[in-house]
């Protein structure tokens, strides 16, 4: 298996679109294919964010992809650069594929630079807290209730005092139920 940006398999795009669109194709940010091949297109670059990474067997075989976006949350306009569409088909999935794809966006983006990567998942905090992520915030993000979870990737996170340092009950939870 080898990792490489999409830049370099634009190809692949159409692949990508039908495959999340089949797996989340319910939710709005995957509901057109259409919209999410132009969104790829836009990030199928290197050297900056946004960027996206796709796992590829030796035979050139798809196996998987993971992107750095910007500003992926507009209920969070204070933090810029979110890892998400880490994807993998089901029948591939439990091989390490994720993991690899998850750590090459982090490999990359501290290779940029970048200060900190925001997600947000509604059922897997326990692989990403494999890797340092922790959880932040929880709220309700197209219709469902996720974790926002933060990975910082220098030794400070800027402007993020209003989810670090606080006791859980001091953050702003409205409209979340547990």
């Amino acid at each position: 298996m080898r990792i490489e940006p999409l830049a370099d398999h634009r190809q692949l795009i159409a692949e990508i679109a039908a495959l999340l669109h089949a797996e989340w194709g319910d939710l709005a940010p995957w509901a057109s294919r259409d919209e999410i091949e132009r969104r790829f297109a836009g990030q199928a670059s290197t050297g900056h964010a946004p960027f996206t990474l796709v796992a590829l067997a030796d035979s050139g075989e798809l196996l998987g992809t993971a992107s750095v976006k910007l500003f992926e949350l507009p209920s969070h306009p204070d933090k810029a650069h979110w890892m998400g569409e880490v994807f993998i088909p089901r029948a591939l999935r439990g091989r390490g594929i994720g993991s690899a794809l998850v750590l090459a966006c982090i490999t990359q983006s501290r290779a940029l630079d970048l200060p900190a990567l925001y997600l947000y998942t509604p059922d897997q905090q326990a692989l990403y807290e494999r890797f340092g992520w922790q959880e932040i915030a929880r709220e309700v993000v197209n219709d469902e209730l996720v974790s926002i979870m933060v990975l910082a990737l220098t030794e400070t996170v800027p402007d993020d005092a209003a989810c670090r340092g606080q006791e859980p009950e001091e953050l702003d939870m409205e409209g979340v139920t547990s």
